[in-house]
């Protein structure tokens, strides 16, 4: 009996101890070079079968590593190779710029040093396993397991878009207009001169991870607003979450034409707290922007709309 009471305070002992698995807490996975099996105290990964998306591991020079193909895949992110032949993966520009047989990643201009470099296969690019958590962690949720990593939709439990997604977007009082620092030629149009310098690109083809315009005469997201506003005198980063760094914000209800607009783009297995895209508001509840979707080029789309309510993160001012 003495026994049986130890056995069984044992095992309420272990039942207290944390039972439930947390898919969402990568931060402990250590780093490998091989596959590994994640255990935890109750279901395994592998029982998690409920909106999981798998890529799996391929071995190469003996380490577990992942193509990023299939990792753009599995988040919803885009990835492509881009004109320079490196890799890009972000969602409306390329965030994260990888390099073959190079361990440093560009992520929004910062240089982050992986355990094992790029490696191309098959027409593919490929990052070691033990990479995901320095560079994905903080906007998926994933577990490693045996033979695959298994992606898990992002909880997203704070809503975006300053605390209400039904607002309008509405323009506040009206400014002297922003001059350009080099001379544009003027039209027959009464726009401001940051608005019919945007309208000149109109239907521009869209690419991701373009160059520079004068070479390609493409545009990303961000590579629009980036050449648009060196014609005013504003030195912007190039992609859009290092532009969201820059200026001082704007409320929804009380923007001004040129105020850049920063939106999350949505998807189950991404977070939906990282900027994603940026257009240019130019007055009426409209913006001018380069996108994919849904003319793929730049076009003016009206915003007071409920898909850009709900995406919309916060507006930066930089004129």
């Amino acid at each position: 009996m003495k026994l049986m009471r130890i056995l069984s305070a044992a095992i309420g002992l272990l039942l207290l101890s944390g039972c439930v698995y947390n898919p969402g807490d990568t931060k402990d996975l250590k780093q490998h070079s091989g596959p590994v099996k994640v255990q935890s105290d109750g279901q395994s990964p592998s029982d998690l079968t409920e909106g999981r998306h798998i890529v799996p591991i391929r071995q190469l020079q003996n380490t577990a590593y992942v193509s990023l193909g299939d990792l753009t895949q599995a988040t919803g992110y885009q990835g492509a190779w881009l004109r320079d032949g490196s890799y890009g993966i972000g969602d409306y520009d390329a965030a994260w710029i990888f390099r073959t047989g190079q361990s440093t990643v560009n992520w929004a201009g910062k240089n982050i040093r992986m355990p094992a470099s790029a490696i191309k296969a098959d027409n593919q690019l490929y990052m070691s396993v033990s990479s995901l958590q320095k560079l994905f962690g903080d906007v998926t949720v994933f577990t490693v397991e045996t033979d695959d990593v298994a992606f898990f939709p992002k909880p997203s439990p704070n809503e975006t878009g300053a605390s209400g997604q039904s607002l309008d977007f509405s323009d506040a009082k009206p400014k002297k207009p922003a001059k350009p620092a080099v001379a544009i030629a003027s039209g027959e149009s009464d726009d401001e001169p940051i608005v019919a310098f945007a309208k000149k690109f109109l239907g521009i083809e869209y690419e991701f991870g373009t160059g520079p315009y004068k070479e390609t005469g493409t545009f990303d997201c961000s590579s629009f607003t980036q050449y648009v506003f060196e014609q005013f005198g504003v030195d912007l980063p190039r992609v859009a979450q290092q532009q969201a760094e820059k200026g001082t914000y704007a409320a929804r209800d009380n923007l001004e034409i040129g105020d850049l607009l920063f939106f999350y783009v949505p998807g189950r297995f991404k977070s939906n707290e990282t900027v994603g895209h940026v257009g240019i508001y130019i007055g009426g509840g409209n913006m001018i922007h380069s996108s994919p979707q849904s003319l793929k080029g730049v076009q003016i789309t009206p915003i007071n709309q409920p898909y850009w309510k709900r995406t919309f993160l916060f507006a930066k001012r930089y004129l």
